[in-house]
């Protein structure tokens, strides 16, 4: 057992106590889990309640995770924000580090503790930005990837990414959120590039009848990102439509290939 002020970790379980007159609002603790599973489970609990369960997909490359080493940073933070980030390794004692081709890591959902459950239910269909997955100013390593929660069926699902400003780029999640498009700048008519702001309508249908003649699966710019496992909204551009051009990272679903617009 690793154990700091309100956080315990015991084996895939991390525990964070309730606040009590005796504990620190805050609390920051980093350690090493072993996992114990090909595909492991992180249960957090709060006190004697469950309140997050994470799936460590693992990747192609590395499709079993057992007996491998997740070196893990927990804070909890005095607006009782909770956020854990790990890196994978075959080693205990140490781990790559972003500038590698072969590193390795996870971010896990960040989320607010119950007393301040309020603030999940305002994140309830926002960007990765918001949800703090991403920060503005700073870039999110490729071999990151995120282990999302469904706001809705509670099950874990995990997306991969790239930076498409970066990459000069814009992309489109199908009608079902199955596949990812991407479409470099230039190669279509009026196609609107990261942080747009102005986004035309009528360029926009116009666009989107050009790839409906490319493929028949409903890519469109303001389609949402779906749980994969119940299909409800999880990034849900329709009904927030003036976060589409700040959210540039292009997502898809672990081990999944993104599709490429070819005239």
């Amino acid at each position: 057992m690793i154990s700091f002020n309100r956080i315990r970790v015991i084996d895939h379980n991390i525990v964070i106590d309730k606040k009590n007159i005796f504990s620190k609002r805050s609390a920051n603790i980093k350690g090493v889990i072993e996992l114990k599973e090909t595909i492991p489970i992180i249960n957090v609990f709060e006190g004697k309640e469950i309140i997050r369960s994470y799936v460590i997909e693992p990747l192609s490359s590395n499709y079993d995770l057992k007996g491998q080493f997740l070196h893990f940073s927990i804070s909890v933070q005095e607006n009782d924000a909770v956020m854990i980030d790990g890196i994978i390794s075959n080693r205990n004692d140490s781990h790559l580090d972003w500038t590698d081709e072969n590193y390795e890591a996870v971010r896990f959902q960040p989320f607010f503790l119950k007393s301040s459950e309020y603030q999940n239910k305002q994140l309830i269909g926002k960007g990765l930005f918001e949800r703090g997955l991403h920060y503005p100013g700073t870039i999110t390593p490729g071999g990151v990837r995120n282990i999302c929660i469904c706001d809705f069926c509670k099950k874990s699902f995990t997306l991969q990414h790239i930076h498409s400003g970066f990459s000069e780029l814009q992309y489109f999640y199908s009608l079902n959120s199955q596949h990812s498009l991407l479409v470099k700048y230039g190669e279509i008519e009026n196609l609107p590039v990261q942080l747009q702001e102005s986004i035309d309508e009528k360029s926009l249908k116009e666009l989107e009848t050009t790839l409906s003649d490319f493929s028949n699966e409903g890519y469109r710019y303001y389609n949402s990102l779906n749980c994969p496992h119940c299909a409800k909204p999880f990034i849900n551009f329709e009904e927030n439509k003036h976060i589409r051009p700040g959210e540039y990272y292009a997502n898809k679903f672990i081990n999944k290939e993104f599709l490429h617009y070819t005239k």
